[in-house]
């Protein structure tokens, strides 16, 4: 997850730094596409790669991937043209909705019902840590050698060559050999890692070899596979136009420093995401969502109607920044909410198929906000992004489940469904038995 908010902050330096723009001589259409591709990658890479996770295993996959991911960052160094960025960028994307797809469903099979949050939390935390390292690094560099735009999109080839050695000798996932009837490799991998074989959640898993991804839409699960989709959507629509872009909306803001302003802002997102993290296994996945999506439609008006209200610039900095801060609260979710609604055998292809649902949603505002600054000025577009938090904010507040505490098992299955899915002031993880990979939960 570093790595992946890694490559995303590297684009978003080399499009604040200017030189990039000029050394191209990139068109408003052009850098809307170039921003986007790697979010149309994952629109391919999430639901494929989720699918072939199900099908073939965790692990192999997971180190496929990232020799994607490596291999695409090196041949940034070579780009001439803008349709190489955009080329590569498509192949970037694929590995990253992969990663999406297999790097929390793996974790969550592997930890206790009662720390799925926090550890999961940990990964997004992570993604937006990533970001600011690059944008910072970017930042840097760029400042000293302006034409460095290609080393700063090759620089994610560092953290993946670390992140490919760390992932030599990862274990397959036990809960998904159960599912294929490999229930013998699964006990060996618990015993290897220290786990009881005979623990109650390891054996209510069931036994399915089918992946059928059409489960996804079965009634029992399509209300499950519209929220996980729309809440994610909803979140990311308005980040990824927004912090692409972040220094050019600051100008139109009034900011004197915007590239510092842009960098303060990745800051904020951390802080929020922290915060989401400390909270989600405290008081459950409902509570970190629908606050903050509410808040972030409010802060958005705020900033879009500051010229009207003839709010001072320092006003609407504050309230872009609450935005930023609320999105980082409720941004670690969609690394614990979707896989937490699929059962085993669809898991990853579940998860999967939101990113890339998503990743739409994001590639369309990634590369109609330039356009559309262009054409209607700031206010407008953020008074649009302000109706999108709006429409997340309802759609999870009729359809969010809660999931805290529950046991995988529980939360995947058929009549795990509804917003009663755990009860209404319940301790999260209050009353459970032990779960996989957990001393107790």
């Amino acid at each position: 997850m570093f790595l992946d908010g890694f490559v995303f902050a590297a684009i978003a330096a080399v499009i604040a730094s200017g030189t990039f723009v000029a050394d191209l001589d990139l068109s408003a259409s052009q850098l809307g596409l170039i921003s986007a591709s790697t979010l149309v990658g994952t629109i391919i890479g999430g639901p494929l790669i989720g699918y072939l996770t199900d099908r073939i295993g965790r692990k192999p996959m997971f180190i496929a991937d990232l020799l994607i991911f490596l291999t695409c960052a090196l041949l940034m160094l070579a780009v001439t043209e803008p349709w190489h960025i955009m080329v590569l960028g498509l192949f970037l994307g694929a590995a990253i909705g992969g990663d999406y797809s297999i790097g929390s469903p793996l974790l969550g099979e592997f930890t206790p019902a009662r720390k799925r949050g926090h550890y999961l939390g940990l990964l997004e935390i992570l993604w937006n840590v990533g970001y600011v390292v690059s944008f910072l690094v970017g930042f840097l560099i760029l400042r000293s050698v302006p034409t460095a735009w290609h080393v700063v999109l090759a620089s994610a080839a560092v953290p993946a060559a670390v992140i490919l050695l760390l992932r030599h000798g990862l274990p397959e996932s036990p809960r998904w050999l159960i599912s294929r009837g490999r229930a013998d490799e699964a006990r060996a991998i618990l015993a290897e890692v220290g786990e009881r074989p005979e623990s109650d959640e390891f054996k209510d898993e069931q036994q399915d070899t089918s992946t059928r991804w059409t489960l996804l839409f079965d009634k029992e699960y399509l209300s499950r596979t519209v929220f996980a989709c729309v809440f994610w959507i909803c979140i990311v629509v308005p980040y990824f136009g927004l912090t692409f872009f972040q220094s050019e909306v600051l100008h139109l803001m009034g900011l004197e420093s915007p590239v510092v302003g842009a960098l303060i802002g990745t800051c904020v997102a951390l802080v929020g995401a922290s915060v989401g993290w400390f909270l989600v296994d405290r008081i459950g996945r409902r509570a970190i969502l629908l606050t903050p999506m509410f808040a972030t439609g409010v802060f958005l008006a705020i900033v879009a109607l500051g010229d009207m209200l003839d709010l001072p610039v320092a006003i609407t900095a504050v309230c872009f920044f609450g935005y930023l801060l609320f999105y980082g609260v409720m941004s670690i979710l969609p690394g614990v909410y979707p896989l937490e609604l699929f059962p085993t055998p669809v898991r990853t292809s579940g998860m999967g198929f939101a990113s890339a649902a998503s990743r739409v949603g994001a590639a369309a505002g990634t590369f109609l906000l330039p356009v559309c600054l262009d054409a209607f000025g700031l206010p407008p577009v953020l008074i649009a992004l302000a109706v999108v938090c709006f429409v997340g904010g309802v759609v999870s507040l009729v359809l969010a489940p809660e999931t805290a505490g529950k046991s995988l098992t529980e939360t995947g299955s058929r009549a795990g469904t509804g917003r009663d899915m755990a009860r209404p002031g319940a301790r999260p993880g209050a009353g459970r038995g032990r779960a996989l990979g957990s001393t107790r939960s």
